[in-house]
């Protein structure tokens, strides 16, 4: 029997165990065809009906060879691995029966098969195109990329020059931090079924600070704003922000890169968008008329945004190039894990990990204060690396430790009861009514702050029990959120031949045009003008005579797509929803910040609330989008 279909029949035999270790299955892919009867046994022993645990063993299974066959370059084979372990996970989350850890896995190892195909199925059709096109040989057989390409043009080499010019201290600042967490961050990528080049975007976000801040509360390396961190599964209350964790940030971030990949088969369009939110970059589309990203007006911000990233991305492939060769990068991050249970005081772990409490802030970036709550009746604490069993020595000998009070505030939400929100912290639900007077004639009401608190009594900490496969026992475990797509389109965004020109002060449109060698009329169609008025700081598209002929090659297609396309009116996303906020530079007046970034004073008068056109240094604006 083939390979292929010996490992097809293997996964679809209802209820097969898979007990052996990975290395062996993977083994038995590359080795001889199994005889027909080996899988006629399995078949014939298998239960009718596989529970949980077994369809949970052979999902992760068929994830690795899948994993491992698209690395290969055999997209096909990956998804004929994938399509029947997605299908059995599925049919196993209907089952009511199985308890809540196994469907929690389950649904967060759907989620992974689900990008993991959408990636197999790109590589797919690129290679048919390939195949179809009059490449030579060794094109036509080289392995699909687990790479991100650059893209260059005038915007790209611009910061090129910059990082490696008046920003070069900035950039070597960045890369040597990079080097504490540039593994981490690639091999989360690489589980959640991403490019790893992906890491790169963390120089643009925060620059490899952990504890980076932006001025619209965004926070982390990912740089995350609380509301978008806790829609893909991000814990952040009074204690615990775990958009400063680096290894659960990422994870986030991977699923939320995932998901608007999913959106715009197209990286450019996609990182405009965690820039901008999704929203924001589908009705520029739908307005615009074009899925490419070089094409599009946006946001100042993140017009700027994917440049950078393409900028950083070319220097950090060849750092030499570039002079940054001899730049000492920062030791990478290294630690052991304990999953114990309840909450954990860090002060009480250093002194039995024999470090110092400010190693172990360090090591877990997330706990805020001096002590973290368990999700689930779970703390994961990272210690020192060699240092995880000398603790667990102490524990298992019923070392006494004080008490932890981690008491916090809870905001009573819509459809939330005091059962619920007690369950959510782990307290008893008529201590969390009697600390807070609730009863029938004092009931709770939405909006109502409650005081929770979670008080441990001193004594032993112990190790949580957690079955072997159980994710919170991991210190990247983030709860799998099942987000849908508002809209799917086959974004094409090429960089050749586009750049983007700033109307310089006395300016007119024809005079940009003569410098830019280039017609009014096309001018104004390649920026939706509808006059020639044109305000200095203004920010003008354009595109050489050979980029001009190939875009024309693709409006047709382009136009389908659009007329199709129902652009969201919400507009959830990183930035902030429909504004980004800034801060007034010294000597800037809002008329120049008006055409900094594209939008009239008068609609940035409305957004601010502002009766005069005086601002002050300093001064936070909100700047309207779309």
């Amino acid at each position: 029997m083939p390979v292929r279909a010996f490992v097809l029949a293997t996964l679809l035999a209802a209820g097969q165990i898979l007990t052996s270790h990975h290395d062996a299955y993977a083994a038995d892919l590359t080795g001889p065809p199994a005889p027909d009867g080996v899988v006629a046994a399995v078949a014939d022993t298998a239960p009718a009906t596989p529970d949980g645990p077994t369809v949970l063993a052979n999902a992760k299974v068929a994830y690795e060879a899948a994993w491992t066959h698209r690395q290969a370059g055999d997209a096909d084979m990956a998804l004929d691995v994938i399509e029947p372990a997605l299908a059995s996970v599925e049919r196993t989350l209907h089952d009511t029966s199985i308890d809540a850890s196994t469907r929690r896995e389950l649904a967060d190892l759907r989620s992974r098969l689900d990008g993991l195909r959408s990636a197999a199925r790109k590589d797919v059709s690129e290679q048919k195109a390939a195949a179809n096109s009059p490449a030579d040989a060794p094109v036509l057989n080289a392995p699909a990329a687990e790479t991100i390409e650059p893209q260059f043009n005038a915007d790209v080499y611009r910061y090129i020059e910059f990082f490696t010019g008046a920003g070069r201290s900035t950039f070597e600042r960045w890369l040597k931090r990079s080097g504490r967490y540039m593994a981490l961050f690639r091999e989360a990528l690489q589980r959640e079924g991403l490019p790893a080049d992906l890491a790169h975007l963390v120089f643009v976000e925060s620059g490899f600070n952990i504890n980076a801040r932006s001025v619209s509360a965004a926070v982390g390396p990912w740089q995350f704003l609380k509301s978008t961190g806790k829609l893909w599964g991000l814990t952040v209350n009074q204690w615990v922000d775990e958009r400063k964790d680096p290894e659960k940030s990422t994870v986030a971030a991977a699923r939320y890169l995932r998901h608007l990949y999913t959106i715009f088969g197209d990286w450019p369009l996609a990182l405009a968008s965690y820039n901008a939110g999704e929203g924001t970059v589908l009705r520029a589309i739908k307005r615009q008329g074009t899925t490419n990203y070089w094409d599009l007006r946006l946001p100042k911000q993140t017009e700027e945004y994917v440049p950078q990233f393409m900028a950083v991305l070319a220097i950090s492939r060849d750092p030499e190039k570039y002079g940054f060769d001899e730049v000492q990068l920062d030791d990478p991050m290294e630690f052991d894990q304990l999953a114990l249970k309840g909450s954990v005081d860090l002060r009480a772990i250093a002194r039995l990990a024999d470090c110092s409490y400010e190693e172990l802030k360090t090591l877990n970036p997330a706990v805020l204060r001096h002590a973290a709550p368990g999700k689930d009746g779970v703390t994961v604490v990272r210690v020192p690396h060699g240092k995880a069993e000398k603790v667990l020595e102490q524990l298992q000998g019923g070392v006494t430790l004080p008490a932890v009070d981690l008491t916090v505030n809870h905001r009573v939400r819509r459809g939330e009861t005091i059962q619920s929100i007690a369950n959510q912290y782990h307290v008893d639900a008529r201590t969390l009514a009697r600390d807070n007077k609730l009863s029938r004639s004092h009931p709770l009401r939405r909006g109502t702050m409650l005081t929770v608190r979670s008080s441990s009594r001193p004594g032993a900490l112990t190790v949580a029990d957690l079955e072997k496969d159980d994710p919170r026992a991991s210190s990247n475990y983030v709860p799998p959120r099942n987000i849908g797509a508002p809209a799917r389109i086959d974004g094409d965004s090429k960089a050749d031949g586009r750049a983007t020109l700033t109307v310089r002060r006395h300016e007119s449109l024809s005079s940009v045009a003569a410098r830019a060698g280039v017609s009014v009329s096309d001018l104004m169609t390649w920026n939706h003008l509808h006059n020639t008025k044109v305000r200095p700081g203004t920010r003008l598209k354009v595109r050489t005579p050979e980029a001009a002929d190939s875009a024309a090659e693709i409006v047709a297609a382009d136009s389908m797509q659009v007329a199709k396309l129902k652009a969201p009116t919400s507009r959830r996303g990183k930035s902030g929803g429909s504004h980004t906020v800034i801060r007034v530079r010294a000597g800037e007046t809002l008329s120049t910040i008006a055409a900094r970034h594209g939008v009239s004073v008068t609609r940035l008068k409305t957004a601010n609330g502002l009766r005069s056109n005086t601002v002050r240094e300093g001064q936070r604006l909100k700047i309207p989008q779309g």
